[in-house]
C-alpha cells in the first residue's frame, strides 16, 4: 500500500480554495449545499459517506 502525503503547499491550496468558494456563500445553507458538493467531488470517500452526502 503506497501512502501518499500532501506538502504544506498543497494543504495551504485546498484550504485556499475551499474558503474562497464558501466566501461566497451568504446563508450558511449556502455554506452546506457547497460542503455537499465538495465532498461528493472528493476521491476516496466510502460509499456510506456518498450516500450521506446525497440526503
Amino acid at each position: 500500500m503506497v501512502k501518499e502525503v500532501m506538502t504544506d503547499k498543497q494543504m495551504q491550496f485546498i484550504a485556499w480554495l475551499i474558503t474562497t468558494a464558501t466566501d461566497k456563500c451568504q446563508t450558511i445553507d449556502e455554506v452546506k449545499e457547497m460542503n455537499k458538493e465538495i465532498r461528493k467531488h472528493s476521491a476516496g470517500l466510502t460509499e456510506q459517506e456518498k450516500k450521506e452526502t446525497e440526503e
